[in-house]
């Protein structure tokens, strides 16, 4: 019998002052990707939603063109908020 092991491509994000766990699984094909991060699919809404909820504006992450996610600007905001990301599975 041969199992198939996959390997999680991302590292936690875990900045110092975490207060809060977002627990994901396992992002889509990396051909899918739009940056090297969580949530990095652009049809997945995660970013969108985050947008809405802290800015009034789905399209508050997405870089100026608006054809992939503004990873450093997600990643400050999350530094800002103290929320950690990280997948279930490691």
């Amino acid at each position: 019998m041969t199992e198939n092991i996959e390997i999680h491509p991302l590292s936690p994000f875990l900045p110092p002052n975490a207060k809060m766990l977002m627990l994901g699984s396992f992002p889509p094909p990396k051909h899918r990707w739009k940056m090297n991060f969580y949530y990095p699919n652009f049809q997945n809404d995660m970013w969108r939603i985050y947008g809405l909820v802290f800015f009034d504006n789905k399209d508050y992450f997405l870089n100026e063109d608006k054809t992939a996610f503004d990873q450093p600007k997600i990643e400050q905001f999350l530094q800002e908020k103290g929320i950690a990301v990280c997948s279930d599975p490691l």
